[in-house]
């Protein structure tokens, strides 16, 4: 194929189309050789190009020369990218010449970034300076180390929202014991002069810091014009005990086309760099700042920040997981909430472990005297061993079937996350309900409990009703849509 395109190349026919076919193949490594080989060590018919009259011919051919990795093109490109005078083709240059060596054309390249970043740009300019200028960035910055931030302002006053879905509010805001609250729709609205111990609440699932302009207009500039006066960099400056600059992403929660909401993202992000005079960067991929814009029923924004600069230290033990891994503020609701049905020093077995988040939220709301974990996941298995040490918690994690586990004593309770139906027909998942209460009346002793948390509570409730044995203490719905519950039951004596 590349033999192919490269004697089409010399014809010169079609030469777009070949050089966009070029390019595609030489991301193998093995069609960059074939090339090379070819041209033996003549790139003119390349490096040419990049003279050509038609733009997207000159910005292909600088593409190809980036793949090709040569040192020696860095500055037939640099020279290349000076002259360009179409902007839409001068972010290929710069594209090419990241795959480069090109030492020696950084402080010319930070000249240019300097410039660009003060100009102006006429509206249909925009979207071409923004990818020139994402370029330069990538390529000035590359062998600088970026200062990262952490959050250092704990001794401040802040405003912030604890998200928490619409039902268990009440729980995180139980937790809050400095500071003012206010009960919100989706969390719990916090202000205090205590940060620290609000950090540690397992419950909440952000934490998001509201501006105080509660309303930003549809319009990509206004936007970013309204944000730039609000107290957001306040905001950052006091809770990093810094006054340089961040970089950020834009989050636009909103009704609007996949399209649509990204050019409004582009737009708004490009903007509010020029109305804060660079002390904001925009960085989809490498961000410390994440400024979300909430959409209201009105078509307007509310702004609300969310900090990448904490040390995360509620489930800092959490360091393996699986796709089906419970999230770990999940798994500490569910324990918060059958807090009043757990007992102390009791004999915890959690027959779909996982990677033993249940069980170690379980123990930090009410300690146990000894934690089993089964899973037929060897590789959940081996996660959960690694949590459990970090976590500082002892726990007999063992690779088997839970249907054919057995032990030398009873358990007073079991607590676990119900597997998910996955490829099982209704009647392979009633039976598998069936041997689980037959088998947690095996091994439960005659006073023991169960935690359930399950989106199949048609079958739990099947079973509730066949088996007398055990009697439903407290049901909880667990999400808005009602999908997952959490079921407290007792065993009879």
């Amino acid at each position: 194929m590349v033999k192919e395109q490269y004697e089409s190349l010399k014809t010169g026919e079609n030469l777009r189309k070949d050089l966009i076919a070029l390019k595609q193949e030489l991301k193998k490594e093995e069609a960059k050789e074939e090339l090379s080989e070819l041209l033996q060590g003549d790139y003119r018919l390349l490096t040419e190009l990049l003279g050509h009259e038609e733009p997207k011919v000159r910005g292909n051919a600088a593409l190809v020369l980036g793949r090709l990795g040569q040192k020696a093109f860095a500055e037939p490109l640099y020279e290349a990218y000076e002259k360009e005078e179409k902007l839409f083709i001068k972010s290929n240059y710069l594209s090419a010449l990241a795959e480069l060596d090109c030492q020696e054309c950084l402080p010319k390249l930070k000249k240019r970034l300097e410039v660009l970043e003060q100009y102006q740009p006429k509206e249909e300019e925009e979207k071409h300076i923004r990818e020139e200028l994402r370029a330069l960035r990538t390529l000035a910055r590359r062998d600088e180390p970026r200062k990262r931030h952490r959050f250092q302002g704990y001794d401040e006053t802040y405003d912030l929202i604890l998200t928490t879905g619409k039902q268990y509010q009440q729980a995180t805001a139980e937790q809050v014991k400095n500071g003012e609250i206010t009960i919100l729709k989706s969390g719990v609205r916090v202000i205090t002069s205590h940060i620290r111990p609000i950090i540690e609440i397992p419950t909440y699932r952000e934490l998001l810091f509201p501006l105080n302009r509660k309303r930003l207009e549809p319009d990509p500039k206004l936007a970013a014009k309204a944000l730039a006066e609000s107290n957001l960099l306040e905001l950052l400056d006091k809770a990093h005990k810094a006054a340089d600059s961040f970089c950020f992403r834009l989050g636009i929660h909103s009704r609007m086309p996949l399209d649509k909401r990204s050019d409004f993202a582009k737009k708004c992000a490009f903007a509010l760099e020029q109305e804060t005079g660079r002390r904001l960067y925009n960085s989809t991929s490498d961000y410390e700042v994440e400024i979300r814009l909430m959409e209201g029923r009105e078509g307007t924004f509310l702004p609300l920040v969310k900090l990448y600069t904490f040390r995360e230290e509620r489930f800092a033990y959490r360091r393996c997981s699986v796709a089906s891994s419970i999230r770990p503020e999940q798994a500490a609701l569910i324990a918060y909430l059958a807090k009043p049905y757990l007992a102390e020093r009791a004999q915890i077995l959690d027959p779909f472990c996982g990677v033993g988040t249940m069980l170690i939220e379980r123990d930090r709301v009410c300690p146990a005297r000894v934690m089993y974990g089964i899973d037929t996941f060897g590789e959940a298995i081996d996660g959960a061993w690694e949590n459990a040490r970090l976590a500082g918690k002892q726990v007999n994690y063992v690779h088997r079937d839970f249907f054919t586990f057995q032990h030398d004593y009873l358990f007073d309770e079991i607590i676990t996350n119900m597997p998910d139906r996955g490829k099982k027909t209704r009647e392979e998942h009633d039976l598998f309900y069936q041997k689980f209460f037959e088998k947690a009346e095996e091994i439960l002793t005659d006073s023991g409990t169960m935690i359930l948390y399950s989106n199949e509570k048609n079958y739990i409730k099947k079973q509730l009703r066949l088996r007398k044995e055990f009697t439903l203490l407290k049901e909880y719905s667990m999400d808005e849509k009602e999908m997952y519950h959490l079921f407290i039951i007792a065993r009879k004596k």
